[in-house]
């Protein structure tokens, strides 16, 4: 299958984990997955760069691009569904699957973003979380939302690195371990 954008990649991911999600509230995931990543990875999911937009945290030509990318490989159609006087354009997955090319650290940011703000609305999502992220909180509409505020830098700021975690995680659960002795003896050997 042809790979797609990472970009689309994101925002299919999101669009899977939400079937039918508007695209304003899948447009603020996007926001959120690249912010915690940014706090715990000290990098971004996505290349989208977000400018402080009428409807929040928004990258327009990289988002529309992802999204038509997305339709054109067959893997996501758009319906226009009215919401009052309000047209809204929701997203849903087709059943064609693609091969993501995250990280287990990156794909357990895109799911916690996602479980977290599930029962949130597009607008509660916009303005009682975006709008209170430190980014936002700095940026000036019309600008560049100054997200580079919130990277971690390895080895600081948390005290533990989320993709070592995960990753002897995995090592645990694949019964690739060492006897806690071993491991005692080499943390005395470093601190003498």
């Amino acid at each position: 299958m042809k790979s797609i954008s990472r970009n689309a990649q994101v925002l299919h991911y999101l669009l899977c984990a939400d079937p039918g999600v508007g695209r304003t509230k899948l447009a603020n995931y996007a926001y959120l997955a690249d912010l915690e990543a940014r706090k715990y990875l000290g990098r971004p999911i996505s290349a989208f760069r977000y400018r402080f937009d009428s409807h929040g945290p928004f990258d327009a030509r990289a988002f529309c691009a992802a999204t038509r990318e997305m339709e054109q490989a067959g893997l996501a159609t758009e319906s226009e569904v009215g919401v009052g006087d309000y047209i809204e354009h929701r997203l849903m997955p087709t059943s064609r699957g693609i091969e993501y090319g995250f990280t287990l650290a990156e794909a357990k940011v895109l799911d916690y973003v996602v479980q977290t703000y599930l029962s949130t609305n597009a607008r509660e999502i916009c303005v009682d979380i975006v709008y209170q992220t430190e980014p936002m909180m700095k940026a000036k509409r019309g600008q560049l939302v100054p997200m580079s505020i919130v990277d971690r830098v390895p080895g600081k700021n948390l005290g533990f690195d989320l993709e070592r975690m995960l990753a002897g995680e995995a090592d645990a659960k694949a019964g690739r371990t060492r006897p806690l002795d071993a491991v005692v003896s080499e943390l005395r050997a470093r601190t003498q």
